[in-house]
Formats: C-alpha cells, structure tokens, sequence
C-alpha cells in the first residue's frame, strides 16, 4: 500500500494540501477503497490538527468526481482506547505444560498466547473438583475451574492448537470407558431386574408392599455407573444438566468455535437466553430447575470448564449482549488476543519433541486420575504467598478508583484476586499434592499470568468492549450493517433499533459517536415550503462491509 508523507506539512503550508500536486499524487497513490480511506485519514488528521477541516474536505470530495472515484472516507476509527497488548509470560506455567506450550507454538507457528489460555482450561478441566483453594486474606475458598476465551480469526490454525492440547484428555477419556464397559452393564442390568421385581410385587395378585420398599431401598441404593464424559463442544443448557448429573457434577466446554454463544443467546429456545446454570458452575453454586415436561434436574455443586475461541464478530455479539454483560457472564471470562502469524508463516516447521508430547501426556493423565474425595481438599498458602496475594489485592482496589485502569470494568476486576487464586491452586496440584502449603513462588507465576490477563481485558472491555455510550453505538452500528444499506434516514435507523432504545431521542448520542469515527455522515436535506420536516439522512462508509 502507498501511503502519503504529510510529515513537511505545518501550519504555515497546510494549504499544499489542496496544491495540484497533492490532489494529484493522493490519487495517483490510492488505487482503490482500501488505499483512498488510508490516505484520506491522512489528509484529513493534519486537516483537524490545523483547523482546516472544511476546506480541505470539500477540496478532497470536488477533486473526487473530478477523477471519477466515489465519495471519499476516512477509515473508521475503533471504539475505546487502544491497548498496547503484553506477551504471556511462557516460564510462569509448570514445566511440562509450558515446555509443551513453547514446543507446539513453533510446530503450528501460532503465537504462545493462543495455546495459553486453551492449555488452562485443560489443565481446569483435569483439577475441577479434586480441590479449592483458600483465599489466605478471608475465609472464603475458590474452586479451580475458569472460563477463558480466545479471540482469533479465520485461518489462524485454532483446531491444530485445540487438537493438540486437548488429545490427551479424549485418549484418557476413551481408556476408562472402556474399563468402565462391564461395570456399566452389570448397573444395568441389576437395574432392570430389580425394576421388573417391583412391577411384579406392586401389581395383581402378588402386591406385597413390605418386598416392594425393600426393593425400592435396593433402588435407591444401587450406584450409578455412566460413561464418562469429560468434554462436550455443542450443547444446550438443559441437556447440560442431566450430562452434568452423569459425570459427578463436573465437565468442560472447551471448543474452538464460539458457538456456544449463539445457544446461550436462546437460537433453541426462541431467542429467550438461559445461562443460569454457567453462572451457578463458575463457583459451584446450586443448581435447581423444575420443568414441566422434564424430569426436574438438581445438581449441588456443578462446576464447568469453559475453553473457547471465537472469531471477532461473535465475541463482539457477546460482549453486546445486555443479558451477557448484565448479569455477568462475559466478566467471569480470561481473553486472549493473540499476534496473527498469518504472512510469516514458514513452509517447513518444528516437530513436537516425544519427550514434550510425553511429558504432558504424563501430566493431564496425573491430573484426571486424582480421584474426588467426599470432602474436596482445601489448598493452604505459605506466608511467601499470603503477602504475593495481598499486594495484587491491593493493586486491584487502587486500579479500581476513578481514573484506574478497572474503572469502565469493575464487574469483571472485582473477580480478578479470585481468578488467580485459581490459576494458583491449579498449578499447584501440577507439581504437588493438595496437602502441601502452596509457595510463594506458585502464587508469584498465578498472579504473574493473572496480570497478563489484566492486559488484555483491557482490550476486551475498553477498547472491544467499550462504556455504555460506546456499547450502544456499536449495537447501532451492528443494526445498520444487518440493513446493508449506503443510505438510511434516522426514522429507519431507530426502527431498527427499537429492541434497545425505547425513543428517538437515545438515537442522539450513539449517532454522534459514529459519526465521530467516520462510520456515518449526515446528509444535507434541503427543505422547502411548509409541512413535516424530513427525518435526517445518514450515508454509511461503505468500508464498514468490508
């Protein structure tokens, strides 16, 4: 792309700008949308930055036609501030796992930031359950699931990264069912004898109540025995449920599509959004719900793993989602917004050492194989690691007075201490058994990754997310590209609306916002002679369907 050097252009020449010369070599340099919108900006930043914005816009625009191009655009500006994203500290994870991390990164040349948060949430899946972990400066604990998302594009090799972090758990899975098999038919069928010897003893001639409650106890008493199910990719909430009933209360949506948001938005129950139950699991709170046409479901203490990706469109929707952001599920996420490697990849890459696959083959087999005790383990910290936890407890609560960096995400802050005490506890039953006091250099790498995360949050609610003006703006802006339209008057931008915005007077605001950042242009109306005044007309930068 050949962009334009403005750089010799001051206050005292700022009118070269609409020199032959300049109009002559903008055009000559922008070859088609893309390149005009680019150097348009150009133009038009050292226009603003000298208060020459008319002039040189309607130099631009005239000069235009003249050259037989459609009306010009700037490229739009994002929303929120723009977050310097920092990498994932690699040598903070447990031996096996991040030697595993740096290994497939290079073998499927993406950025370790997109392997880190899928390794966590394998490494959740594995311990969730088997332990909590004390918060040492309350009384409170913390259970070791989380719920991560990473943001990535088409192309950026997601499902190689999935497919390798998570092979183990689908081999480990396959194993126990298979031993599981005869233990399982043998369930069975003592279940159907005993429920055919109390059909015969409760009907006909042969009642006989006192074999009946004996039978029933035996019922009662008979221990389930399913199949394991460790990870689902596609599911609704209710059949969520009675899985999580088969599976000791605990299993993991780890899935390289975002589509889970789309079901949780209500596409199978008429648009209606049911995330109850992952706002119950993320802690292991209980979950009760009685329907009437299905078996009433009560889970004690359900606890779910979440590890996603998602491309930018849907994670956009989610963060939108007045239901997601308004009862706090999209705060209980970690994101990533891992560097694309797309360009600079290599034909020939890097094998996965064996003693890397083996190494944490090793560890995710270790971790599933801890078996759930009756009374879950309480993880204890050392004084080393009480005080690591202390100052980013009070690094949080100063980051969330006005003008701290939390400021615009205090909902999604005000979890942070726990998330890390989380990551703390999972780390330590990498290397330790549950008993042991967690070190202080545990809590250092926890936190270590936990301001990692705070990093690109920052992406996620400021610059992605934005306030609530900025949060309205983009669901206008997601409302007006659905219409497709170059052209759409304030009347049918607010029909469109009219599921958010309850008048046309909270259309004001958001429209400005856009204008602002070049995604629309007011049109002048000419109006003549008595009557209704015509609604306004906007134009739409046509770069906002790119």
């Amino acid at each position: 792309m050949s962009l334009l050097n403005l750089s010799n252009i001051t206050a005292e020449n700022i009118y070269t700008l609409c020199s032959e010369t300049m109009v002559s070599n903008f055009f000559l340099f922008s070859q088609n949308e893309q390149e005009r919108a680019e150097n348009f900006s150009l133009v038009m930043d050292k226009a603003k930055e000298f208060g020459v914005t008319d002039e040189i816009f309607n130099c631009y625009q005239q000069s235009a036609a003249l050259y037989n191009v459609p009306e010009l655009w700037e490229k739009p500006k994002s929303f929120g501030k723009k977050v310097e994203l920092m990498p994932f500290p690699l040598n903070c994870l447990p031996i096996e796992a991040g030697n595993f991390l740096k290994e497939i990164s290079v073998n499927i040349q993406v950025s370790p930031d997109m392997a880190a948060l899928p390794l966590l949430s394998v490494l959740s899946l594995c311990v969730q359950g088997k332990a909590v972990i004390k918060n040492p400066g309350g009384g409170n604990t913390e259970t070791l699931n989380l719920y991560t998302l990473t943001v990535a594009e088409p192309g950026e090799r997601k499902s190689g990264v999935f497919k390798a972090l998570t092979a183990p758990i689908y081999h480990f899975q396959k194993e126990e069912n298979e031993r599981r098999e005869p233990l399982i038919r043998e369930y069975q069928l003592n279940k159907s004898m005993l429920t055919k010897q109390l059909e015969s003893v409760t009907k006909g001639k042969n009642i006989n109540v006192e074999r009946a409650k004996e039978i029933s106890r035996e019922l009662k008493e008979l221990q389930p025995i399913y199949p394991i199910t460790l990870n689902v990719t596609d599911t609704t909430p209710e059949a969520l449920a009675a899985e999580l009933l088969k599976n000791n209360e605990r299993i993991g949506i780890l899935n390289d599509e975002g589509g889970i948001f789309d079901i949780l938005s209500g596409l199978y129950s008429s648009g209606t959004a049911n995330i109850d139950l992952f706002l119950k699991a993320y802690d292991g709170s209980p979950y009760n719900v009685i329907r009437r046409t299905q078996q009433a479901v009560t889970l004690d203490n359900p606890l779910i793993t979440f590890g996603l990706m998602a491309q930018t469109e849907p994670f956009e929707k989610a963060m939108s989602n007045p239901q997601f952001s308004g009862r706090g599920l999209v705060q209980r996420f970690l994101y990533a917004f891992p560097e694309s490697k797309t360009g600079r990849r290599t034909f020939v890459s890097t094998q996965v050492s064996d003693k890397a696959k083996h190494d944490y083959n090793n560890l995710i087999y270790k971790l599933l194989s801890i078996k759930p005790s009756a009374e879950i383990p309480v993880i204890l910290c050392d004084k080393e690691a009480f005080n690591i936890f202390k100052d980013y407890h009070y690094s949080i609560e100063e980051n969330l007075k006005e003008g701290g960096k939390f400021e615009y995400m205090k909902e999604w802050a005000n979890k942070q201490l726990g998330r890390a005490l989380k990551i703390a506890g999972i780390f330590h039953l990498c290397e330790h058994e549950s008993k042991e006091l967690l070190s202080g250099q545990t809590a250092l790498n926890a936190v270590s990754v936990a301001m990692w995360a705070d990093n690109q949050a920052m992406k996620a609610f400021n610059e992605i997310g934005g306030n609530d003006e900025e949060k309205t703006a983009k669901y206008v802006l997601n409302r007006i590209k659905k219409s497709g339209s170059l052209e759409l008057s304030k009347r049918e931008i607010y029909r469109s609306c009219r599921g958010k915005l309850k008048s046309p007077e909270e259309l004001e605001e958001p429209l400005n916002v856009l204008e602002d950042l070049g995604y629309i242009r007011e049109m002048n109306i000419e109006c003549s002679g008595a009557g209704r005044k015509p609604s306004p007309k906007f134009k739409i930068n046509p770069l906002v369907y790119n």
